[in-house]
């Protein structure tokens, strides 16, 4: 009486291998096709694109205008709390003698 046990014990932990290996490819398919179907339904389309682009671009000259208007003219940037705005220019004007002055009275290095 004698047992053949090689083709018996082989074949189970073989089979159980490769079943195994197929569920970790499946759930890795699935993982790969659900990072792609969720990136394509977040994507925006060429046209939301371009529509984006234009109210950035509206509101990028929208500012640079507003900028240019606080730095060229005369106006109010709170009228309740009486501040204003003057240009550019001639705050500078404005300021630079008060400037020089102070650092004309500031005591030199090694001064008392």
């Amino acid at each position: 009486m004698s047992h053949d046990h090689t083709s018996n014990s082989e074949n189970p932990r073989l089979s159980t291998g490769i079943l195994l290996w197929i569920g970790v490819l499946i759930l890795l398919l699935a993982a790969v096709l659900g990072a792609l179907w969720l990136n394509r339904s977040n994507t925006a389309t060429e046209t939301e694109d371009a529509d984006r682009a234009a109210v950035r671009t509206k509101n990028l000259v929208e500012l640079q205008a507003a900028d240019s208007n606080a730095l060229t003219t005369y106006g109010w940037n709170d009228q309740a709390k009486g501040i204003v705005h003057i240009p550019i220019g001639r705050a500078l004007e404005l300021v630079l003698p008060t400037l020089q002055n102070s650092a004309n009275k500031a005591p030199k290095e090694g001064q008392p």
